[in-house]
């Protein structure tokens, strides 16, 4: 299984044009970790995986909202570095949800990542839910 993931791996560098030695960009980051789920647009699954597209950049209005896009499985289990995870985060954010972003966005850190990826969630759903519960109260998005 490890040697299949590796080739994989290999072949999608290979397809991208990256040799395995340069850094990637943060959107072949997202090209090699993100879009399998979250689609080339950040369009999501509807029903299985949440979009990103206009939608996203709400979570960082609060604490704890800033604190699950890191935690999220995918995320703070992901073979990404803090500093690659952050330069992501923040190119994903930019990319597919620059208007709902708070007006004092502040980019996510590696420090910031390497503190809330060791606190990985377990149950996603109920936390998402939370949030956005919050960030409906709060009048932050429509109900």
């Amino acid at each position: 299984m490890r040697k299949m993931r590796r080739w994989a791996y290999t072949a999608v560098l290979l397809l991208v044009g990256m040799s395995a030695s340069l850094a990637l960009s943060p959107e072949k980051l997202y090209l090699l970790h993100c879009m399998g789920c979250h689609g080339p647009k950040g369009e999501g699954i509807p029903v299985r995986v949440p979009t990103l597209r206009g939608f996203v950049g709400y979570f960082v209005h609060i604490p704890e909202g800033r604190a699950f896009l890191i935690q999220v499985p995918g995320a703070a289990n992901s073979p990404l570095s803090d500093a690659e995870l952050a330069e992501v985060t923040n190119w994903i954010l930019r990319a597919f949800s620059s208007e709902q972003l708070p007006k004092d966005f502040r980019p996510y850190s590696p420090e910031e990542v390497a503190r809330l990826r060791r606190t990985p969630l377990l149950e996603v759903s109920p936390v998402r839910e939370a949030i956005l519960r919050k960030l409906r109260d709060m009048g932050i998005i429509k109900p």
